[in-house]
């Protein structure tokens, strides 16, 4: 898979343009660590499309929290999997407009998304909020059905943008356990989160089980990671083998 056409955004907000590192030297104020991070890691970054009232039907939105003028979606090619994440905040500050924010190695591609609000003590700056990222994804996922932008709502940026969070928020529930149709963002989000909360304290206690050496401890770790395991069972309807 080549192109975006999945997303079904008109021609008109075609961008196409190469960002340049050098926009993120100098005006994100990277430590010496973060620019050794983009140099080692970031192949190339593209601006494929701007959804602008000029370039789409679509109204901006502005309220006392949230600015939403425009949807940028940008591609950052990279040789490595290595600190997505913090890429990915990186370019969000320095560009920020909310953004659907791809990145590709090889033939799979990750997707980033964060809802934004304007920060309270510096107009100039956004605050990021949640960032909901995917799973690497082959060119035959199931999410890419449910990112034509033309089956979301075209009230204004905030709702579109909304509805590109929830849709990645709902699939990334529907790979660990069942889902419903009826099922909201917010519902997924909060699922995805018990579940993973649930799983690092359980990675937590098993990484001190194999350190402890008394019986008696020993057992009262085993109790607490079976109680967890069955409250995650709780939230997933059964128990699934990673």
């Amino acid at each position: 898979m080549d192109t975006y056409d999945f997303l079904n955004i008109p021609d008109s907000c075609f961008i196409g343009n190469t960002i340049y590192k050098k926009l993120f030297y100098e005006n994100a104020d990277l430590s010496t660590r973060d620019k050794s991070l983009f140099t080692d890691t970031v192949s190339k970054i593209t601006w494929l499309y701007c959804l602008k009232p000029e370039t789409i039907n679509i109204p901006a939105y502005k309220d006392e929290m949230r600015d939403y003028p425009e949807i940028e979606v940008i591609e950052v090619l990279v040789h490595k999997d290595y600190k997505l994440k913090r890429i990915a905040e990186i370019i969000m500050r320095t560009i920020p407009y909310p953004m659907l924010l791809i990145f590709k190695l090889e033939d799979k591609r990750q997707f980033y998304v964060a809802h934004q609000r304007i920060n309270q003590s510096d107009s100039s700056k956004n605050t990021i909020e949640e960032f909901i990222a995917t799973e690497w994804l082959d060119s035959d996922s199931a999410l890419f059905a449910k990112l034509d932008i033309k089956q979301m709502r075209f009230t204004n940026f905030y709702a579109l943008y909304s509805d590109i969070v929830d849709a990645i928020s709902i699939y990334n529930l529907s790979a660990i356990m069942p889902t419903d149709e009826n099922i909201t963002g917010i519902e997924a989000r909060e699922l995805s989160a018990q579940i993973e909360d649930i799983e690092q304290e359980i990675a937590s206690l098993r990484a001190k089980l194999k350190k402890e050496s008394q019986f008696n401890r020993k057992m009262e770790l085993n109790i607490k990671i079976k109680k967890l395991e069955q409250d995650r069972k709780g939230i997933l309807g059964e128990i699934y083998e990673r």
